[in-house]
């Protein structure tokens, strides 16, 4: 049976963050789970909650948890990407507007609040302002926002690649496999081998709510969502090159979505992605889950969200739309759990559709927790401790 101080399990953002973390401080860790599909087209496991080409990074967040969560990722970014010389970022700057009135009205408010409480560098702005800064944007009158420098878009997928370069260089091992069963610190792994870990640090997305995680059940919801992915051509792709990243209220004002600029895709085309629809069914095993991530997501939400970007960019010219499946997580707190379960476990899951542009300080403070320190010391502002059913 081969031995290690601390196993990793889940190779998301998170997990491999806190692997990377754990191998900086000199711990021998194991960091376990399957690869990613060479074909980037495919969606039959995990990967799709990061098997993309962007995520929303940005300062300026709802509470000031969040935004001290993503100031301190974002400010390692460089050293990661210099010292992995992968690049992950594009920092083109992050826009947040909502309605100056009505029932979605706090929206923008908590934007702003936060972004004054923290002493953020941010350009208020109104409607009329927004149409100025970047007129292909089409915002309901009345709305209010701000304008994040510090924003932009990062690669989720080459920026979990930097944590686990930077992890092997500097002693994790990796484990092209998944989790059989558990037993305290003892693992069965799906290639036939057993594991026994000093420590072992569950970071597994969605399925660390489901049942199978052989404790109690975590007070988490998880929501099987659908992304679109807006196909342009190069000429506009080129139009929308100073295009920042945009979580906006829609006319109808029962949710916010995100929009992203055009990226390049794996396939060689340009995208422009928009998600965070609130027609999204709930995960309510592990099984259902997997299947989920087999699909191409539901295109009656698809479909909205189609309508929603048209609204927003009426004078985009899209070439041809295509959709994914996702899952989000929401915990009963708002914030995320890291925590011990036991003196063998730590819990690190929650990303409350906020994770990626806060991954590398999530997986820090999991591993700050999987080496017995105070979590609620490290001036977040949340204890992050895991609630449960």
């Amino acid at each position: 049976m081969e031995r290690a101080d601390f196993a990793v399990v889940g190779r998301g953002l998170m997990g491999t963050a806190c692997a990377y973390h754990l191998a900086q401080a000199g711990c021998d860790v194991v960091l376990i789970g399957p690869d990613e599909p060479d074909d980037p087209t495919r969606h039959d496991g995990p990967f799709g909650s990061f098997h993309d080409a962007g995520r929303i990074t940005r300062a300026i967040a709802h509470d000031p948890v969040w935004a001290r969560l993503s100031l301190r990722s974002i400010a390692r970014y460089a050293a990661l990407q210099t010292q992995s010389g992968i690049t992950f970022f594009n920092p083109c700057g992050a826009m947040v507007a909502g309605p100056s009135a009505g029932p979605m009205a706090e929206i923008a408010q908590d934007f702003l609040q936060c972004a004054k409480q923290l002493g953020l560098d941010h350009q208020p702005m109104n409607d009329a302002g927004f149409a100025s800064r970047h007129p292909y944007f089409h915002l309901p009158k009345g709305s209010l926002g701000a304008f994040d420098p510090v924003g932009g878009v990062i690669d989720p997928r080459a920026m979990r690649r930097a944590h686990e370069a930077i992890a092997s260089a500097s002693g994790a091992q990796l484990r092209n496999a998944s989790v059989v069963t558990r037993d305290g610190g003892r693992l069965q792994l799906s290639d036939g081998t057993s594991l026994q870990a000093g420590h072992v640090v569950l970071a597994m997305g969605g399925w660390s709510a489901l049942p199978g995680l052989g404790e109690a059940r975590l007070a988490m919801q998880v929501y099987q969502r659908t992304v679109l992915l807006a196909a342009v051509d190069a000429r506009q792709a080129a139009d929308l090159a100073d295009m920042p990243s945009m979580i906006f209220v829609p006319d109808d004002r029962h949710t916010d979505l995100y929009v992203l600029p055009p990226i390049r895709y794996p396939d060689g085309r340009h995208y422009i992605k928009i998600g965070g629809e609130a027609t999204s069914p709930i995960a309510t095993d592990a099984t259902a889950l997997n299947a989920w991530f087999k699909t191409q997501g539901s295109e009656a939400a698809a479909e909205i969200l189609r309508g929603h970007l048209q609204a927003l960019m009426p004078d985009l010219m899209i070439a041809q739309t295509k959709t994914a499946a996702c899952a989000v997580s929401f915990t009963a707190s708002g914030h995320p759990y890291i925590g011990r379960l036991d003196d063998a476990t730590t819990v690190l899951t929650g990303g409350n559709g906020a994770a990626a542009k806060c991954a590398d300080e999530l997986g820090r403070l999991g591993a700050v927790a999987a080496l017995g320190g105070d979590v609620t010391a490290e001036g977040i502002g949340a204890t992050m401790a895991p609630v449960f059913i």
